[in-house]
């Protein structure tokens, strides 16, 4: 009897593991070595339990219930890796108060609020866009419960975190926070607190914030780094550290960093520095667009990025717009007159212009000499959003003079190695974590074809792109407003439905059609280059959107009311009262 019992309680569990496992093959696909930049041909992957159990040029015979895909004349690479980003941030304008202080338009405590909103929403983009990994490199203790809650109940990346930034300084707008993002360290004792406070949530890496300016040289905090080094190393954590010049860089290297997580932009690094770089086994990321993103936001000059348009949350994309529209006595003084005085604006973009030709010369300089590079886009900061601003590093990367094979190995492989984690994900192997990416055209002959994206894998599991990010009505009329203020048709047109009607309240039809409302808008984008849509008031009633608008056409100015139903992520009927 009791063997009975026992043989049913081990067939019940045995049934139970095979109705959770997943089991994926994937036949005749052409595989990215991300190692040696080759192809290997005609390769068929075996996926079970989110891991990758074989692959094999020989045709495999499925079990029953495997899931197949074909990928005949498709590529598949390892997920990729954005070694750079902050969840407290949202990338909009109200983000980083110490860079921009608009409290006064937005508070503070609203804006972290939003951020973690938002959070489950970026990840849906980041994994839409074949990101299947982020590292957090520095945050509030928030981050703690990101990775360990948050993220075992969404559909998310892998997420990999740490907690406050040790730092010599403290912006003033962080420093009455009740969680933190930055901590002020002075002494070893404060090191020493703050590292002990965080350990038992156990943090995946540390980061310090090596600010140098008058009253912190770098020197002058050097043990106290050193001391977190060695902190960091005795506990088994690799150290990431903030650094933007040469001299701060080769101390940080000196005292244990691990990982360099910007580029060197004062000068142009020497041998000497490349060799340290190589020997102590240190990762470089360049963060190539943060910087400019700032300006470019400020003096309201916005790359209009198709994938920002497409991709970025739109909350969090159209306050980047609130500059043009907000009244100027809420802009700080300092920022009004850059705004105002083409003089200083062009001096600042030579500034940033010099800054980006000794980050290039560098970023070559160390690629040549083999140094481990990684990508990643400090995503969150003020025009650098998160998800959306991946392609755009790339971009970057590509200009600067790195080849599409020394990209794609930055951005899954190195970024892997310099974080520990090149045996569980970075490469399409087996026994990996199975974040997969399928393309239909092969990135390494043009890297744009990363966005020719047919399905992505995440922990063996298939996403549905076409549905992984469901965007309420609000969103969709919001990245509509975007596209508008941004000129660019395909992304506005993206927004409507094929069978879009337009009104002049109550019912008198104004337009009917997409191919005619794309003629009529489109001529409109050409010809009038100072468009901007500030929405002054929003109702949203179930798939409704109510929005008061002020709209600028030229030197010309009109408010219109627009109700905008939206259909099945649509907006299927627009209603304006003028």
């Amino acid at each position: 009897m009791k063997k009975n019992i026992i043989t049913v309680i081990l067939f019940t569990i045995l049934n139970i593991v095979s109705i959770g496992a997943q089991s994926v093959l994937i036949e005749n696909i052409n595989i990215i070595d991300v190692e040696t930049g080759k192809i290997k041909k005609q390769q068929h992957i075996h996926i079970e339990n989110e891991k990758i159990i074989s692959i094999s040029s020989k045709k495999n015979i499925p079990a029953d219930g495997t899931t197949i895909i074909n990928g005949t004349d498709k590529f598949i690479m390892p997920g990729m890796i954005d070694t750079h980003i902050h969840f407290f941030q949202t990338g909009g304008l109200y983000t980083r108060p110490d860079a921009i202080d608009l409290r006064k338009v937005v508070s503070y405590e609203d804006e972290i609020q939003f951020a973690k909103d938002i959070i489950t929403d970026n990840f849906k983009r980041y994994l839409r866009l074949g990101i299947t990994s982020v590292m957090d490199v520095g945050g509030p203790f928030y981050n703690f419960k990101i990775r360990d809650s948050i993220v075992k109940n969404n559909l998310s990346p892998n997420v990999f975190v740490t907690g406050p930034l040790f730092s010599p300084y403290q912006p003033e707008a962080f420093s009455k926070l009740e969680d933190i993002p930055i901590e002020k360290i002075s002494t070893l004792e404060e090191a020493s607190a703050l590292f002990n406070k965080m350990l038992p949530y156990k943090p995946d890496f540390i980061k310090i914030w090596y600010i140098v300016n008058k009253d912190n040289p770098a020197k002058k905090n050097f043990p106290i780094v050193k001391h977190i080094a060695e902190l960091s190393h005795k506990n088994n954590l690799k150290l990431a550290i903030h650094a933007t010049d040469l001299n701060t860089a080769k101390l940080a290297v000196k005292a244990g960093a691990d990982i360099l997580v910007h580029s060197v932009r004062d000068e142009i690094i020497d041998d000497e520095f490349a060799k340290i770089l190589k020997k102590n086994k240190v990762t470089y990321i360049p963060t190539l667009i943060v910087s400019n993103n700032y300006t470019k936001t400020f003096f309201s000059e916005l790359s209009m990025h198709p994938q920002d348009l497409n991709y970025a949350n739109p909350k969090a994309y159209a306050s980047l717009f609130d500059l043009e529209g907000l009244d100027s006595r809420l802009i700080p003084e300092r920022f009004r007159k850059i705004r105002g005085s083409d003089k200083q604006k062009d001096a600042i973009r030579l500034r940033f212009k010099k800054f980006d030709s000794v980050i290039d010369l560098n970023l070559q300089k160390l690629q040549k000499q083999q140094i481990n590079i990684a990508t990643g886009t400090d995503a969150g900061n003020i025009g650098t959003m998160h998800a959306s601003s991946y392609i755009q590093e790339i971009e970057a990367m590509q200009k600067s003079g790195i080849t599409p094979n020394d990209i794609i190995k930055a951005s899954t492989i190195n970024a892997a190695k310099g974080f520990g984690l090149d045996h569980q994900i970075g490469s399409v192997t087996e026994g990996k974590l199975a974040d997969l990416v399928i393309l239909n055209k092969n990135p390494l002959e043009n890297i744009q074809n990363l966005n020719t994206i047919h399905e992505v894998i995440k922990s063996g599991k298939i996403l549905n792109i076409s549905n992984l990010i469901k965007e309420s009505p609000e969103q969709v009329v919001q990245r509509q407003v975007n596209a508008y203020n941004a000129r660019n048709i395909d992304a506005f047109m993206d927004t409507y439905a094929d069978d879009i009607k337009i009104y002049n309240f109550p019912d008198e039809i104004s337009m009917e059609g997409k191919e005619k409302m794309r003629e009529r808008f489109k001529d409109m984008f050409e010809k009038v280059p100072n468009l901007y849509c500030n929405i002054k008031n929003r109702i949203v009633l179930g798939n409704k959107v109510i929005d008061r608008e002020y709209v600028r056409f030229g030197e010309k100015y009109s408010s219109v009311i627009a109700i905008y139903e939206v259909t099945n992520g649509k907006i299927s009927k627009v209603t304006f009262l003028r």
